[in-house]
Parts: C-alpha cells; sequence; structure tokens
C-alpha cells in the first residue's frame, strides 16, 4: 500500500460509514493503523483492530495516545491471526480487510470466512486485495524487475521483498475474487478498485524522476486517484463490499 492510497481509502471509508457512532467497527490485518484512526477521528466509540504483529499495535497505540489519549477508551487492540479471530459470532457491523487477507494464501477463505463469522446479518464488509495486474506491476517495479514480473505470470505466484526478506502473497482476477466472496455467502453491493498509477506514481516519486515541484500536485493527484477508484479499468487493487 503507497502513501497516495491512504487518502483513496479514506474516501471509500467514509462512505462505507454509518451515521450510527454506536456501532461495533473491525478492522482486520490493520498493520498501521493508518484506516482505523479515521474511525476513532470521525467519533464512532468501538472500533477494534487485529493485527499478527505486536509491535504494529504498540506502535499505533503510540500514535493514538499522541493524537488525543481519550481515544484510547474506544479503541481494541487485538495481536491474532486473522484465521481465528477471537471475537463472537454476529457482534460486528462494519469489518474491513485492506490488503490484508492476502497475505494468508492458501488460507485465505479462512480469512473471509472468519469476517463472516463476526459480522450481524445485514453488516457490511469493506475487502480490498492485489490484482492480477498490479502484482505484475509491483514485481516489474520494485520487486526484480521484467524477469520477476514474467515469472509471477508463468508461477502465478506473488512474492513481495528481495532475499531473505521475500514474502509470498496471492493475488485475484476480478471475477475470481467475487466469486471465492459469493461463495462465503456474501452479497456483492458494489464494486471498485484503487488505481495502478499510484504504484507508478510511487516508483517514479522514489526515483526522483517527478521532480521537486510535484508535491504542489498532491492534491489534484488525491482527487484524480480517488475518481479512477470508481472509473478506472487498470487496478492495482480489487475493492469490494459486500453485505453479510
Amino acid at each position: 500500500m503507497t502513501s497516495l492510497d491512504t487518502p483513496v481509502y479514506h474516501h471509500y471509508l467514509r462512505q462505507f460509514a454509518t451515521e450510527n457512532h454506536d456501532i461495533l467497527v473491525v478492522d482486520v490485518g490493520g498493520g498501521d493503523g493508518r484506516n482505523a484512526l479515521p474511525w476513532l477521528r470521525w467519533g464512532f466509540m468501538r472500533v477494534v483492530m487485529v493485527d499478527s504483529t505486536a509491535a504494529a499495535l504498540y506502535r499505533f497505540r503510540a500514535r493514538v495516545f499522541a493524537e488525543n489519549p481519550e481515544w484510547l477508551q474506544r479503541l481494541v487492540l487485538i495481536e491474532c491471526d486473522a484465521r481465528m479471530l477471537p471475537l463472537a459470532h454476529d457482534v460486528a457491523d462494519r469489518v474491513l480487510a485492506i490488503e490484508s487477507l492476502y497475505y494468508l494464501n492458501e488460507d485465505y477463505e479462512k480469512g473471509l470466512a472468519q469476517c463472516h463469522r463476526v459480522m450481524r446479518p445485514r453488516a457490511r464488509l469493506f475487502l480490498s486485495d492485489r490484482s492480477y495486474e498490479g502484482a505484475l506491476l509491483a514485481r516489474l517495479l520494485y520487486h526484480g524487475g521484467v524477469g520477476a514480473m514474467l515469472e509471477t505470470a508463468r508461477s502465478q505466484e506473488m512474492w513481495d521483498g528481495e532475499d531473505r526478506t521475500r514474502v509470498r502473497t496471492r493475488f485475484f482476477l476480478r471475477q475470481e475474487l467475487h466469486e471465492l466472496v459469493a461463495a462465503q455467502g456474501f452479497q456483492i453491493v458494489e464494486t471498485g478498485g484503487i488505481s495502478a498509477l499510484s504504484l507508478l506514481l510511487s516508483f517514479l516519486s522514489k526515483s526522483g524522476r517527478l521532480g521537486l515541484q510535484s508535491d504542489a500536485y498532491l492534491p489534484a493527484v488525491h482527487q484524480l486517484l480517488i475518481d479512477l477508484g470508481n472509473t478506472g479499468c487498470c487496478s492495482r487493487c480489487h475493492v469490494v463490499i459486500a453485505a453479510k
């Protein structure tokens, strides 16, 4: 996930949120908390973030404390495996799984089933996972060049990182992901994407090819990426909003 994607996700989540601030929001695999934090800022009273890495949870807690210590009264942080969420059945009203479940690889469906299990009837899931073209572009730009891209196309395996830090992840064709979601009992109510342009812009920025004045265009770039989430045809991640 690039920093350019954060405003896009927050735009999606603002529309995904409800007027009732007493609902239970669960962020599965929340990482650095960037997509849990808006719910606290918006005044939601019950936010749960789960992640398999304790260090990430501690860092997020420190960030929340620094911004507003009172928000910790509305936040629960849980270290756990997404394949076995320590939550009761039918408790969550909004569940987020943003670029997290694809790390489960062959157990992806188990993570998706857990999201379904903890959701109340008529609750909503916000799901985002890597597309096939997004995987190819990431390997081309960041993880090995043309040869690595072609390896992913041949093997249908995605590797993030290099050498000892490599981590295998999963990617999906759009129809494939939709079928997996439906197979768990969800009803898809909305679809979208995260534009592949953010990945390219991030790569060009880190390699110093956008120029010193490029930051002045950030607000316009953010708006373009938000628009492309609904109208673009080349997504690095699929977005699915589904009801139980």
